[in-house]
């Protein structure tokens, strides 16, 4: 599963070993058990990779090939690529821009794009997930 969270001022992509529905579930479970509200919707995000990184068409090739097509690469303009994805959105409130959002997509387009979001980042990847 991804992960990306936002804020007002970052944005962190992380992979997750996880059930998209469980993770939810148990998300807001435990909102509501320590008596907060949280809201969840369907919805489609988007994040920005420089164009150095990543070509659109080359994304879309191997979204096509994996037969994946809740995930969109668009050029934005010269310098940078639209990732968009259909997932998601949890957040403490209806309007806010600060959240949590979650979509299942086949491990190794999730890899994929958690690779791309490190070299954009200069990170090292990092997953939850088991090595070996």
């Amino acid at each position: 599963m991804l992960k990306l969270i936002y804020t007002e001022t970052s944005l962190q992509l992380e992979l997750v070993t996880a059930d998209l529905d469980g993770w939810i579930e148990q998300r807001s479970r435990f909102h509501t058990s320590i008596g907060e509200r949280i809201f969840s919707s369907v919805e489609k995000v988007t994040f920005l990779l420089p164009s150095l990184i990543c070509e659109p068409t080359a994304i879309n090739l191997y979204l096509h090939c994996e037969g994946v097509q809740s995930v969109t690469a668009d050029r934005s303009d010269l310098d940078r690529v639209e990732i968009g994805l259909t997932g998601y959105w949890l957040s403490r409130d209806l309007e806010s821009v600060e959240g949590i959002f979650v979509t299942q997509l086949p491990d190794r387009v999730e890899s994929y794009l958690s690779q791309l979001w490190c070299s954009a980042n200069s990170q090292p990847i990092a997953s939850d997930r088991a090595i070996g």
